[in-house]
């Protein structure tokens, strides 16, 4: 039993498709997983069999996210949430840098990211913002936890998503300067402390002694 509330966030970013082994902007395209690659993830399964996800486990809707999460926990049930998606890229879907860099639009959106879109893709605002949805609801199923409470919760998504939840519930780096591989992950610990959740540690996952063995 733990001496104080204690939430452990596990959040996960899929294993490698075609298109990002290509560098092609990947965003709310359905592409799966590459199967054969899928083994690059058995240290991470590894250490996730051992872990009780009692206070729930989510994935995005698309493939990608759906696969590496039945091969990480082929046992277990999972919610599905079409707001844990990546970026929508729109007419940039699918496309290389190399394909774009001549283009001045691409160019506006590369400077500002959050200010600008790409043609029939989505803002940075409406990105930040559905992700913000699930972060507010997530946490407000848990806002007033006992002092025993502990359970560890578990999210697959994609990188951008993974990038905006560090920046906003770690608070110690900016979003651009969070990089998490694919098939790999990070673990954040909260406690509830003064009538909210506060994030008292942030480390990889696989852990490197895991990972290496």
């Amino acid at each position: 039993m733990c001496a104080f509330a204690r939430l452990d966030l596990y959040l996960i970013r899929h294993g490698v498709t075609t298109w990002n082994k290509e560098k092609r902007y990947l965003g709310h395209s359905d592409e799966p997983v590459e199967k054969d690659r899928l083994k690059d993830l058995f240290a991470i399964k590894n250490e996730l069999k051992d872990v009780s996800f009692d206070g729930g486990i989510w994935t995005s809707d698309l493939k990608r996210c759906q696969q590496t999460l039945q091969y990480l926990l082929p046992e277990n049930f999972y919610n599905v949430d079409e707001r844990l998606r990546e970026y929508n890229f729109g007419d940039w879907e699918g496309k290389t840098y190399d394909d774009l860099k001549e283009i001045v639009e691409y160019r506006q959106w590369i400077d500002n990211w959050q200010g600008n879109r790409a043609p029939r893709g989505e803002t940075g605002k409406g990105f930040t913002e559905r992700i913000q949805s699930w972060v507010d609801e997530f946490f407000s199923e848990i806002e007033e936890p006992s002092a025993s409470f502990c359970k560890n919760c578990l999210v697959v998504t994609h990188g951008g998503v993974i990038r905006y939840l560090l920046s906003t519930l770690d608070g110690s780096k900016s979003f651009w300067d969070w990089r998490v591989n694919h098939g790999e992950g990070v673990k954040l610990s909260f406690i509830f402390r003064e009538g909210k959740w506060e994030c008292s540690s942030l480390s990889a996952v696989p852990t490197p002694e895991k990972g290496n063995s």
